[in-house]
């Protein structure tokens, strides 16, 4: 009797893309604290959606891929705008003034955001009273992590706001994910992502210009390291990585896979302290824990709700990258 078929969830190859998304995607915070040391934050988030937006945009072209009617076009300006001139120009900002991993404890509260959001917006359902719980849980973590009287991220009014800015790009990735599920960028996923990151391009970098960015910027003074980390970014965290998250999510379950969003953080905290000797105290620690827990009440109330039937589920763009429960 032959032995059953092996389904491709369960093999070395999925796992090994798994790995892959996690160290990625929790390394990406370190290597954006190690990119503005010399480049200013929405210089190199705009070189950053240049660079990547190009290259996946070209491979989707390459294999076929038509280019997205005027909605969806608008779809993809308005939640590349979002998703990257707005979200993750803020977090580079953030990361001026706070420590990589506790930024990217901070960021988990994208997956609080996003069901509020969406219900708000029309693109989910209403939260069940746990994934309310967890919100609660979830903001009495960040309350924690940026009290003023303690030693972590709220010691100083500066990294207050360097707090309030990547609450702020949590917020805005929500809104823009909200938007792309309710209208999809393109039929696509990596058109529909390589779209988003050239519509965030010029925004970002009109917001370089804007804040004069451009003046103070030495391209002498732009360190080998700095340029070496927004190639990884450009390279593994937004083409090798969003490329396994593309495949594990249309052999996995959402459940299991959002699963990366506890080990990003961790992932985070761990090489920042190892690489570049960021604090990491006591408080740090339960606001990591509250915010993580926050997390998994959040993704347990949504289980099993708000997903697209098969025929539907074409939305694994780049928005889905913090994107946790429902997606």
């Amino acid at each position: 009797m032959p032995a059953p078929a092996r389904h491709p969830s369960d093999g070395a190859a999925s796992l090994l893309a798994y790995l892959t998304l996690c160290v990625v995607w929790g390394s990406t915070f370190l290597a954006i604290r190690i990119g503005i040391e010399t480049i200013p934050p929405w210089t190199m988030i705009g070189g950053r959606c240049l660079l990547a937006g190009l290259m996946l945009t070209g491979f989707a072209l390459l294999r076929g891929a038509r280019l997205p009617g005027p909605k969806a076009l608008g779809s993809a300006v308005l939640t590349g705008v979002l998703l990257f001139s707005c979200s993750q120009s803020l977090m580079a900002w953030g990361e001026l003034r706070l420590p990589s991993g506790q930024s990217a404890v901070l960021a988990c509260t994208v997956s609080l955001f996003t069901p509020a959001v969406s219900w708000l917006l029309g693109a989910g359902e209403r939260p069940k009273p746990l994934a309310v719980l967890g919100l609660v849980v979830g903001f009495l973590g960040v309350a924690v992590l940026a009290n003023p009287g303690g030693h972590g991220a709220g010691s100083h009014a500066a990294d207050r706001w360097a707090a309030g800015a990547i609450l702020l790009s949590s917020l805005a990735w929500a809104f823009g994910a909200a938007i792309a599920r309710r209208v999809p960028p393109a039929e696509s996923a990596i058109l529909g992502s390589g779209l988003q990151l050239l519509a965030g391009c010029p925004a970002a970098l009109a917001c370089a210009w804007a804040r004069g960015e451009w003046t103070h910027l030495d391209v002498h003074a732009v360190s080998g390291r700095s340029i070496f980390a927004m190639l990884y970014l450009v390279v593994m965290g937004s083409v090798v990585a969003f490329a396994c998250f593309g495949w594990l999510v249309q052999i996995w379950s959402p459940a299991r896979l959002s699963t990366y969003a506890f080990i990003n953080p961790v992932v985070a905290l761990l090489l920042g302290s190892l690489l570049v000797g960021e604090a990491f105290g006591v408080r740090d620690a339960v606001a990591a824990l509250l915010i993580l827990a926050a997390v998994a009440l959040v993704m347990q109330g949504n289980r099993g709700r708000g997903f697209a039937p098969r025929a539907r589920r074409k939305m694994p763009t780049i928005v889905c990258k913090l994107e946790v429960a429902e997606t």
